[in-house]
């Protein structure tokens, strides 16, 4: 595997943050965590065009790996990776790792996060997570921009054959 630039997208609560850690063992590439770009502190949102910004300035080097969320106004991550990860699981088990993850970080925060994000209960947002409502900004931008070596898993275990 000589890949340098690798992009991992899904819909929230996919595991993107846990695959991309496996992925960087394995590759040894710098790992970006977009949730880091947007979120500061206790869930508060950086400006949109700060979070735009730096996204393009990651996206220039030559080595990495950028996990997380994307959408049309990030979707030249996607032209600029050698290969792209989508975990397109299904609605039903993104929403149980969501209520997994809210159990497990209700005290602390996940290791990507700020210390002070600790999850908190939000229905509306396992709403969006069960329908799977990201997608089509996901789908979107994907048909947009074409990535030529695109690998659309849609279960752990196809995960585990590439990886």
């Amino acid at each position: 595997m000589n890949y340098k630039r690798i992009a991992l997208i899904g819909i929230s609560a996919s595991g993107k943050s846990t695959a991309s850690r496996v992925i960087a063992l394995k590759t040894r590439l710098p790992l970006f965590h977009m949730d880091q770009l947007f979120w500061k502190g206790n869930w508060g949102a950086i400006p949109e065009a700060e979070y735009l910004q730096k996204h393009q300035e990651l996206i220039v080097h030559d080595k990495w790996i950028i996990e997380g969320y994307i959408d049309e106004k990030m979707a030249s991550r996607l032209t600029r990776a050698d290969l792209v990860i989508y975990l397109d699981y299904s609605g039903m088990r993104c929403a149980y790792q969501l209520i997994k993850r809210w159990i497990l970080h209700r005290k602390e925060s996940r290791p990507e996060l700020a210390p002070e994000a600790v999850e908190n209960i939000n229905l509306h947002y396992l709403w969006i997570v069960l329908t799977r409502r990201e997608r089509s900004e996901i789908e979107e931008a994907l048909k947009e921009t074409r990535p030529i070596n695109l690998h659309r898993i849609s279960s752990p275990k196809d995960f585990q054959k590439i990886f």
